[in-house]
């Protein structure tokens, strides 16, 4: 009577060759995850900065010299969204009661590859947004009223130098 299946050394070894399989491909899976956080990102203000664009190009368009509601004099939109400050569940980049901007706009959250806003500055037309990837890295951008552009905030962004900053902006 012959018995067939596989002995517990030939088990042992799949197991083996699987685990060393799977111990190559894990930190090429966690590259891939950060990449497509980083691409996320960098399609998102893509968008938002289309987006401006349009709204100048139209303010152009319509011979609107100074300020009229929601521009700032040089035509820009003055804030990207009414959402509150490090709060999630807030609507941003769809304008703002007489600018909208996004269709679709951004739903803030706290968690990770989120965005929130995290700050203002009234007088100077700036607002500060932050795109978290994870507990450490994070991404401050600068917006500008003024010339309708991001900036990068280096100095606070957690582990995320200004070249991996400027790669997501422009």
């Amino acid at each position: 009577m012959k018995k067939s299946g596989f002995t517990l050394i030939e088990l042992i070894f799949v197991i083996v060759i699987i685990g060393l399989l799977a111990s190559f491909a894990a930190p090429k899976f966690m590259q891939t995850r950060a990449s497509a956080s980083s691409t996320s990102a960098k399609s998102i203000v893509s968008s938002i900065r289309t987006a401006i664009e349009t709204k100048h190009g139209e303010w152009m368009i319509n011979d609107n010299l100074g300020t009229s509601d929601g521009y700032t004099p040089q035509g820009y939109p003055i804030r990207l969204d009414d959402a509150s400050l490090n709060k999630g569940g807030e609507k941003l980049f769809d304008g703002n009661s007489t600018l909208p901007l996004l269709k679709t706009p951004i739903l803030s959250c706290l968690n990770n590859d989120c965005w929130y806003k995290a700050g203002e500055d009234n007088d100077k037309n700036i607002s500060y947004y932050i795109y978290k990837f994870n507990d450490k890295d994070y991404l401050t951008l600068e917006y500008n009223g003024s010339n309708g552009k991001f900036d990068c905030n280096a100095s606070s962004s957690g582990n995320i130098n200004k070249s991996q900053c400027e790669s997501i902006i422009d």
